[in-house]
């Protein structure tokens, strides 16, 4: 081989060993950039409860971010790599090079030097002890490769296992939202959508999983209002994990818009739709005892309490201030009990008494029960 071709060998290492150096710096920024990029975008999201708008943008600005870090670490640094460059960095680490290896390429690229051998010949003599592992230390690689591997390791616990909400938000970022899973912050609001009678009360609940605020408002705009009206909630019990707040609209006169906030938290809108219905005027009950006891029907009016030995058909008629379509009794284990009856507004249905409960009179309002006594 001649001398040209070992020092063009040389410069060829040189640059191979300058690459690796690029490529593993440019896995560390990689990493690194996703790592910490990751971290301040769950930080920020968090402030405002990892809302949907948010973490839509967030990961737009994490591709443009790892897009940024992949061009200007790796593709822009491995393009800029030449020979030429490879050679001017081989001469500024090893000065006693003095400018042989950039005249060698210089002369070797112009071509027709007759000298040019001898000029090689020159130059390996000072390259025994410039290397290319002298260029780029081992060391270095080990110390670029393991920032990489602790910032990647530890960004794939996070998404995978992370605990609070910088595992919740880096998994939101990387790979959405967990199937069947509860969002770290949320507001559960009920009834909800229902109907009530007009002028009556209705308790509106709130329970908060993933904080536990200081304040949580219920905010709520009448029908004929323009403006929201905003209350402080009351505090319940801490359960569970969950924050439990409750405030009773009392005497709703009309239709009623509302929903609850805290914090960067927001529940949807609800309607409370306020309805006309009859109301209950008089209750007279019939007890129909068990066949084994002997007893004779007894009767109680102006109570609606049920009390009677356990297999008794308890027959209830209320009497309505005005016609009540589709009655029902409602009972606390989901049961109901279609009201038969209506002449002078008068209805009936029988309650087969086999355990303590609770029940009340319903009305069915487009396929939804509302409460009228």
């Amino acid at each position: 081989m001649s001398r040209q071709n070992e020092l063009n060998s040389y410069i060829e290492r040189i640059q191979q060993r300058l690459r690796l150096r690029e490529w593993v710096r440019g896995a560390a920024i990689f990493t690194g950039t996703a790592f910490v990029t990751t971290v301040a975008l769950v930080l920020l999201l968090n402030r405002f409860a990892f809302p949907a708008t948010g973490v839509t943008g967030a990961r737009v600005a994490l591709f443009f971010a790892l897009a940024a870090a992949a061009a200007l670490g790796i593709a822009l640094p491995i393009v800029r790599l030449t020979r030429e460059r490879a050679v001017h960095k081989a001469e500024a680490a090893n000065p006693e090079l003095e400018q042989r290896l950039t005249t060698f390429y210089e002369k070797q690229r112009e071509g027709g030097d007759p000298f040019l051998e001898l000029l090689a010949r020159d130059t390996l003599s000072f390259t025994q002890h410039a290397g290319p592992k002298m260029l780029v230390e081992d060391q270095r690689l080990f110390a670029l490769g393991g920032a990489g591997a602790a910032c990647l390791i530890v960004l794939v616990w996070m998404i995978a296992a992370g605990p609070g909400y910088l595992g919740y938000g880096a998994s939101l970022l990387w790979t959405g939202p967990p199937r069947n899973a509860r969002p770290y912050y949320a507001i559960a609001v009920t009834p909800g959508n229902v109907a009530v009678r007009r002028n009556s009360d209705q308790l509106i609940t709130a329970q908060i999983t993933g904080m536990q605020p200081a304040r949580t408002q219920l905010y709520a705009r009448y029908q004929s209002a323009h403006r929201w009206e905003q209350v402080a909630m009351q505090a319940q019990p801490y359960t569970g994990g969950t924050a439990n707040y409750q405030f009773v609209l009392a005497g709703l006169p009309e239709n009623v818009e509302y929903y609850v906030a805290t914090g960067p938290l927001e529940s949807q809108h609800y309607t409370l739709r306020v309805l006309d219905l009859p109301s209950v005027k008089e209750i007279h009950l019939t007890y129909h005892y068990p066949k084994w006891t002997g007893m004779k029907p007894g009767t109680q009016d102006h109570s609606g309490d049920l009390r009677a030995i356990e297999g008794t058909d308890a027959e209830i008629e209320f009497t309505m201030d005005r016609p009540l379509r589709n009655g029902q009794l409602a009972l606390d284990d989901g049961q109901s009990i279609h009201l038969t009856g209506g002449d002078g507004n008068q209805y009936r249905g029988t309650v087969h008494m086999e355990k303590d409960g609770a029940y009340h009179v319903a009305a069915l309002d487009a396929g939804q029960p509302v409460r009228l006594s």
